[in-house]
């Protein structure tokens, strides 16, 4: 006689849930997509899937419901057949979506923020003709999106289109920044463009800028532009005497690259913190004089990171340096990297900061399991989910959490593959469907109670077995089988 896993036995009424389930299962091989991808539920998941079959991303780039293409659209890694299908979908939701290419973000593992891939140059040039200007615009906005492809967006018909263009080149070539900045309307077009630059604003550029402020008869539209000029321009001395007396543009002074050393060395004893702390991010600042400064930082900002030290090549007497530098911004930014070696990591895991240990936990591959463990236990967050997939999360921490009387602590620890079987039997029984759900997707399940869950009466628990990784293959085929797909 079979095994009962080889002969799952799948209510009726659950088949759909099943299918659902699966179309989400991280160990559903290509077949298995394919195959689902013609099936009559809601394959939304299965859209979003980034290892999802180019045949079964053109099923569903065909389906008549729209609202699954546009899913489908978001989907950062289409195969270029798709994505032209998608650019010419009869509704132009869809080639905006795909024409924005939005970030998204993964929640399994160590959170992280990720861009889809670029399009092909085709899709992009089919996408800059189309007839919808809301279309041209999301597509100005792709960060993927060719120069070629750009400068000629400069001159769409749509004065919309083309200033988001401008806006948003990245980075945007200084020697068209006059015209660049004529396209761009309002002050935050402009203050992008400033802020990305591919090198120093030109100082006949920022004086023609200037003198464009003074004679307004407005002065206050463009004032807001000033500290983004004062902190790109290449400071001459004429620039510079004009912006450093003014207590309001002192700290984009000294966070300006061109600012003359002389100026540098003495706004790191400026009394105003802001404008310290602009001395102390500079790229190349004497390690001796940026320590020597005192900052004050506010721990729960989001903003206090440098920008230029995410992708500084750091060696490891580097990474240990900054990882012990008294200013929490650098120690902040380091966290976020994964290059780190154990040593770094150890001292920002014991960080004064919280900012830093959170950041710890949420990006390092190596973070430590108490520190986990500890930052869990409170933190309400998405990335809470992460730190309980974490490799290093502890098994006991999970447990605990586990048999929290908060639904919210028992969801998130419900998938831990070190749980006991009692507290996942417990969890399963739960008063709560998506606990009962996320425990039908714990591995440490053994084969054969997993094939009992496919076959409950319940909803939330089919569709978190069918969603199970450890789920067999055999079992998958049969049932797709069952359901004649």
């Amino acid at each position: 006689m079979p095994a009962p896993f080889e002969r799952p036995v799948i209510m009726r009424r659950n088949l759909a849930v099943f299918l659902r389930g699966l179309a989400s299962n991280p160990s559903a091989p290509p077949e298995a997509l394919v195959r689902l991808a013609a099936a009559n539920i809601d394959r939304t998941e299965l859209a979003r899937r980034r290892d999802l079959p180019a045949q079964a991303a053109a099923i569903l780039a065909g389906d008549e419901d729209a609202n699954l293409r546009l899913e489908l659209a978001a989907n950062p890694n289409l195969p270029a057949e798709v994505q032209t299908v998608l650019a010419r979908d009869v509704d132009a939701r869809v080639r905006g979506r795909l024409a924005e290419g939005a970030e998204y973000f993964t929640t399994v593992g160590v959170h992280g923020r990720h861009l889809p891939r670029p399009l092909s140059h085709d899709v992009y040039e089919l996408l800059a003709r189309d007839p919808q200007p809301k279309v041209r615009r999301a597509l100005a906005f792709n960060r993927h999106l060719p120069d070629d492809i750009r400068a000629g967006m400069l001159d769409d018909d749509d004065a919309r289109t083309a200033a988001i263009a401008a806006a948003e080149w990245d980075p945007a070539p200084t020697a068209r920044i006059g015209e660049l900045l004529s396209r761009a309307t309002g002050a935050f077009g402009r203050e992008l463009l400033l802020l990305r630059l591919d090198g120093p604003l030109p100082a006949e550029v920022a004086r023609g800028m200037l003198a464009d402020i003074d004679s307004s008869t407005d002065p206050a539209n463009g004032a807001e532009l000033l500290p983004y000029i004062a902190a790109t321009a290449d400071l001459d001395a004429a620039l510079t005497r004009r912006f450093l007396p003014d207590p309001q543009l002192r700290a984009a002074v000294a966070a300006n690259p061109t600012l003359d050393p002389e100026h540098v060395a003495a706004l790191a004893h400026d009394p105003d913190n802001e404008v310290r702390a602009a001395v102390v991010a500079r790229r190349g600042l004497d390690p001796a004089l940026r320590e020597s400064v005192a900052v004050q930082y506010d721990d729960g900002s989001s903003g206090n990171t440098v920008e230029w030290l995410l992708d500084e090549d750091l060696s490891e007497p580097d990474q240990l340096a900054f990882a012990r530098s008294r200013h929490q911004v650098f120690r902040k930014t380091l966290a976020m990297r994964t290059d780190l070696s154990d040593e770094a990591v150890a001292i920002l895991a014991a960080d004064e900061s919280f900012a830093v240990r959170l950041f710890v936990c949420e990006r390092q591959p190596n973070a430590p399991g108490w520190l986990l463990a500890h930052i869990a236990a409170d933190w309400t967050s998405y990335s809470r989910w992460d730190m309980l997939a974490h490799k290093n999360f502890p098994a006991d921490a999970a447990t605990a959490l586990a048999r929290s009387d908060d639904p919210q602590d028992r969801v998130v620890a419900a998938a831990h593959p070190g749980l006991p079987i009692e507290t996942i039997e417990a969890l399963l029984a739960d008063g709560a469907d998506y606990v009962r759900r996320r425990a039908a997707t714990n591995p440490s399940i053994p084969t054969d109670r997993l094939i009992t869950l496919l076959e409950a009466d319940e909803s939330a628990v089919v569709s978190g077995a069918a969603a199970n990784r450890t789920l067999l293959a055999v079992t998958m085929h049969q049932v797709l089988d069952q359901a004649r797909l």
